[in-house]
């Protein structure tokens, strides 16, 4: 899948997108594994457009909390955050320390 058709989508729908992409990968490497798989070369693919797809997320995370809660400055919870910006507690704190 094309980065410039992963921008336009919502977090959601990347998340949503992320974990079918990831069920595939699981899947793809089961038939690889049973000598099922005849186009090996999309494991490769899909590791590359789970990668694209979490970059995406990490960006919009980061910009949703750049935008946000530095114009804002007051303090908001993780779990805010993490809510707001549709990603884990653990991707948030990491947005977080890298904004910082």
């Amino acid at each position: 899948m094309k980065i410039s058709e992963l921008r336009q989508k919502t977090v959601p729908e990347l998340g949503e997108l992320l974990r079918d992409s990831t069920k595939e990968l699981v899947d793809l490497r089961i038939r690889k594994e049973t000598g099922q798989l005849e186009k090996p070369h999309l494991i490769q693919e899909i590791r590359r457009d789970i990668a694209r797809i979490e970059t995406l997320l990490h960006e919009k995370a980061e910009s949703i909390l750049q935008d946000g809660d530095r114009e804002r400055k007051n303090q908001v919870s993780l779990d805010a955050i993490a809510r707001r910006s549709d990603v884990s507690h653990r991707k948030a704190l990491r947005a977080l320390a890298k904004a910082s």
